[in-house]
């Protein structure tokens, strides 16, 4: 049978009549392997090739490591410092700190975020939740790594295009390599992967407007993944994240955004005041990104009780509109997966002491891909692949400062941090900055891509 839509030519892609009334599913199934196909808003669909749809909700998933994948990365990551992370990540190990629960351990870990232990016995799961497209195997392998074995499930969706709605060729479609190495278990022995794509083809639809309506899908795999009122919800980019850390003390401590949001009304989102490495690990900049983000299943649409909550008005593209909280005196709305991105959360970390998140931003392997990313993705740059590289966007100035070696640019609004990784603090440092050899490796690439030779 044919794997509708994903192999179909352009001109019987634009055939399909999408309608953004209500959300569906729709499955097919290759080979005997069941792909889900989720975020196609549609009223109606066309058939293909003589088979109806179903709308059904499966999983594509696998946990077996296929026995080629050592050979493909070798043929397709052609960064040394990448093959190092993905060597890590594929290697078979335990979950070091899945501990039994030690109540001085927890104490003192819920301390490093002015948090308090009360004696709870069993962590909450985490239900994780990202976009995926052209994001580096450096990247994934980054987010692999600090993650493994702590989350309860990993959800990915696809787009066939771009937020400014460039057409892309589906990367992770069923049986690639790409998707073995991504469902492989690098995210843990036990962790659930999925991938589910994103079709659209009305223009209208782009930008954020894209982007929001594609994040919707998670919340439906969250659902089908089992998700409960007392989990929570994490949605990020793939260069996002929260430390190991700290999510052990999301899952185990107090938290007043979990604990006492009062039916949804009171403080909700936990947001990750995170340290941004501009390109490499040693490109620390001043800069603080407020993402990624967490909510507690019970205010979050699809999964918390909807009785007596009054419905929110909303903005075209999703978010709120202003006096979402005042709607009700005893309920607050339900959040959408645009919520986690574009309402403002209560951040915790602190640089210097311990770090609550990080943003590896624009861990790309050559210049080629980054220039394509500023040109094709959110707040596009349309001559991107021809001007300076300096003059597409401010982030880019201290990535080529930190790759010559120089002090950050001063008219930058993301200068580099004096002495690097090291001005993290004890314990902040990323897992996969500790791999050995990696962080060499990834700088002296770094400076080659620029067009820097390394000192001798």
């Amino acid at each position: 049978m044919q794997l509708f839509p994903l192999f179909l030519p352009t001109s019987r892609m634009r055939r399909l009549r999408v309608f953004l009334s209500a959300a569906v599913t729709v499955c097919t199934f290759l080979r005997g392997i069941e792909v889900s196909i989720l975020g196609l808003s549609a009223a109606s669909i066309l058939e293909t090739s003589g088979q109806s749809q179903t709308t059904a909700l499966s999983s594509a998933t696998s946990t077996s490591l296929k026995s080629h994948l050592p050979r493909f990365i070798l043929e397709n990551v052609k960064e040394k410092s990448a093959q190092l992370l993905l060597e890590r990540a594929l290697t078979p190990r335990p979950v070091d700190d899945d501990e039994v629960l030690d109540e001085t351990t927890e104490a003192e870990r819920c301390k490093r975020y002015n948090l308090r232990y009360n004696g709870r016995k069993t962590r909450r799961r985490i239900f994780y939740g990202s976009l995926i497209a052209d994001d580096s195997w450096a990247t994934i392998a980054i987010s692999a790594l600090e993650h493994y074995g702590m989350l309860h499930s990993v959800a990915f969706v696809e787009g066939d295009r771009t937020q400014m709605r460039y057409e892309r060729k589906i990367r992770f479609f069923p049986e690639s390599d790409d998707l073995q190495l991504l469902q492989s278990g690098i995210y843990g022995p036990n962790t659930k992967v999925t991938v589910d794509y994103y079709l659209n083809e009305q223009e209208w639809i782009q930008g954020l407007v894209r982007e929001n309506h594609q994040r919707s899908v998670l919340l439906k795999r969250w659902k089908e993944n089992g998700m409960q009122h007392d989990d929570i919800g994490y949605v990020a980019d793939v260069d996002e994240m929260f430390t190991r850390d700290f999510l052990r003390a999301m899952q185990i401590c107090e938290v007043k955004e979990f604990d006492d949001h009062n039916n949804c009304k009171g403080s909700i989102k936990v947001e990750s005041n995170s340290a941004v490495f501009e390109g490499g690990p040693e490109c620390l900049t001043t800069v603080r990104w407020l993402r990624p983000d967490l909510i507690v299943g019970e205010c979050i649409e699809g999964i918390g009780d909807r009785t007596h909550r009054p419905i929110a008005p909303r903005y075209p593209e999703g978010r709120f509109k202003p006096g979402f909280m005042a709607l009700d005196e005893d309920f607050g709305p339900l959040w959408w997966a645009v919520d986690f991105r574009m309402t403002q959360g209560n951040s915790y970390g602190k640089i210097g002491s311990f770090v609550a998140g990080y943003h590896v931003h624009n861990f790309f392997p050559n210049e080629l891909a980054l220039r394509k990313k500023y040109k094709t993705y959110g707040h596009p740059v349309e001559n991107a692949m021809e001007i300076p590289l300096e003059d597409i966007q401010e982030d880019l100035k201290p990535l080529i400062a930190c790759a010559t070696r120089k002090e950050g640019d001063k008219g930058s609004k993301s200068t580099l941090v004096e002495g690097g990784l090291k001005s993290l603090g004890e314990g902040s440092t990323p897992l996969a900055f500790q791999v050995e050899g990696y962080v060499d490796a990834r700088m002296s690439e770094l400076r080659e891509m620029l067009g820097f030779k390394d000192e001798k």
